[in-house]
């Protein structure tokens, strides 16, 4: 009697240790269930992120379960707006400088709630830019910009809006013709280096060739400036900023509106310019970026 009743004993208390164990094992795939759920809360792209070249644009894209209140992201030592584009949905970009030293960056992602606090890292890789060296006269070598111009197209690189006006991209060239001068090149003028880069790129068309807008935007300004000649600039939204100029014509007024592939101006020669081209920029929250990559349909380099 004394065995049997030994026997029920260790068997109950080998069934509580059981019980015991399974419980936390139970409790441990709980937890980790709830971890699972709590990434499939968010939902970060960054596109791209592993070969960035210079000159490209990051874009970057957050969906969350929760809302985010003033989400930014810092790059090196500087913040950038990240736009609420949908219920829980976010969108930001980054123009990587051509100069930009290759290596490994963090990307910080935040926001004041909490609930955007995430880290990711790019690498920049290096690109080779052709050099150009572009023979003029001592007249023109003298032309500087005026203060005005300057400042109005500081002003218009750096300008945010909250509203993205156009479609997706990419999009149609502004004018018809061939890629004169492409982006990043590394500029001579009569052989002696300027010192930068050529942050656009140089359609070779004839006087009078209609220039149009790349996508939906609001014209910022709309003048002839002294270096620039005719320039034209187009907000698009969320930091985006396309430049035309050496325009011979311009045909909208700022503070217009203007649909995707609508007329600006007319390709020319004023400004800084040794022959009929049209030279137009792009810029992602004050930086030019490359236009033949991602934002523009290809378009033939000249023979």
């Amino acid at each position: 009697m004394k065995k049997f009743l030994l026997s029920i004993l260790i068997i109950f208390f080998v069934s509580i240790i059981f019980i015991f164990k399974n419980d936390s094992v139970a409790q441990k795939i709980l937890e980790e269930e709830q971890n699972i759920q709590i990434n499939f809360n968010k939902e970060i792209s960054i596109k791209p992120h592993d070969k960035v070249i210079q000159g490209q644009t990051i874009f970057i894209n957050i969906k969350t379960a929760k809302q985010l209140e003033n989400p930014v992201f810092r790059f090196k030592d500087k913040e950038y707006k990240i736009f609420k584009i949908a219920e829980n949905q976010y969108f930001g970009m980054l123009g990587i400088n051509t100069m930009e030293k290759p290596a490994q960056y963090k990307l910080s992602m935040y926001d004041k709630t909490g609930n955007l606090n995430d880290n990711a890292f790019i690498n920049v890789v290096i690109k080779k830019y052709p050099i150009q060296n572009i023979t003029v006269t001592k007249k023109m070598s003298g032309l500087t910009a005026t203060q005005h111009e300057l400042n109005q197209i500081g002003k218009a690189k750096y300008l945010l809006t909250e509203k993205m006006y156009g479609s997706s991209y990419p999009y149609n060239s502004p004018a018809k013709g061939c890629i004169i001068s492409e982006f990043g090149l590394r500029r001579y003028y009569n052989g002696k280096f300027s010192g930068d880069y050529h942050k656009g790129i140089d359609i070779k068309a004839p006087t009078g060739e209609p220039v149009k807008s790349m996508t939906d935007g609001k014209v910022i300004f709309a003048e002839k400036f002294r270096l620039h000649g005719g320039s034209v600039a187009v907000d698009h939204g969320h930091g985006v900023m396309s430049l035309y100029i050496h325009l011979s014509k311009i045909v909208i007024k700022p503070g217009e509106f203007v649909k995707a592939d609508q007329k600006v101006g007319e390709v020319g020669q004023t400004g800084f310019a040794t022959g009929p081209h049209l030279h137009w920029g792009l810029y992602v929250n004050g930086t030019p970026v490359d236009p033949m990559i991602d934002w523009i349909k290809p378009v033939n380099l000249c023979k």
